[in-house]
């Protein structure tokens, strides 16, 4: 079973388990889902992450004592507290953002990321290393509730067609609210190159641990 942190809080059951939706759709993978507290939108820059950060190891270490899981996984494209849940931590610990990059590395030798913030998560330049291309985000997409204006999808798709074009072999989401959207479905059959959803991935990454379903 694999424990889901979101960091973004919320009282609407339909998105607290939609990241765990997805995860069982795409390959069989059990979980549970918790978020933490007082993050009405989530982790948005530096401030929000600082506040964020003790919040994920506290609940991690709970879920760890409390629930049936074999693995955590914090799903966020920051993977914020990841090194301080994976001290505090005995079992497997996960960030979305690492997962995609290593999936993103296998599937390609120049890795375009498609985010919503200014800049790379960090972690996902770190864990590219030598693979990382380009970035690209639209300037009027910068928090996860934009994503779903009409248009949005077609401004990411212009977006990650200008990454092709400048030579990325393979497109790298940076923001788990692409999976909410369906936003890959929408590149399906627009795109010549992979493309790596950081919700897939983290299923993906689950399953290589060997930990079960």
């Amino acid at each position: 079973m694999l424990g889901i942190i979101r960091v973004l809080t919320t009282e609407d059951e339909y998105v607290l388990q939609e990241h765990g939706k997805k995860m069982h759709e795409f390959a069989g993978v059990n979980s549970m889902t918790y978020c933490i507290p007082d993050q009405p939108n989530g982790i948005f820059d530096d401030e929000s992450e600082y506040e964020a950060k003790p919040k994920i190891i506290r609940l991690a270490k709970w879920m760890e004592e409390h629930s049936n899981v074999d693995a955590i996984t914090i799903s966020c494209a920051a993977d914020p507290a990841i090194e301080g849940c994976k001290v505090a931590l005995n079992i497997p610990v996960l960030g979305a953002g690492t997962c995609g990059a290593k999936i993103a590395s296998m599937a390609g030798n120049k890795v375009g990321v498609l985010g919503i913030t200014e800049e790379t998560p960090i972690r996902i330049i770190q864990e590219l290393d030598n693979y990382y291309h380009s970035y690209a985000c639209s300037n009027d997409l910068r928090k996860t509730t934009d994503l779903l204006a009409e248009g949005a999808k077609d401004k990411l798709l212009y977006r990650a067609q200008m990454l092709i074009d400048s030579g990325a072999d393979v497109i790298l989401f940076a923001c788990t609210g692409f999976s909410t959207i369906g936003l890959k479905d929408h590149f399906r059959h627009s795109l010549s190159v992979p493309v790596v959803d950081l919700v897939e991935a983290q299923a993906i990454a689950y399953q290589l641990l060997g930990q079960g379903g």
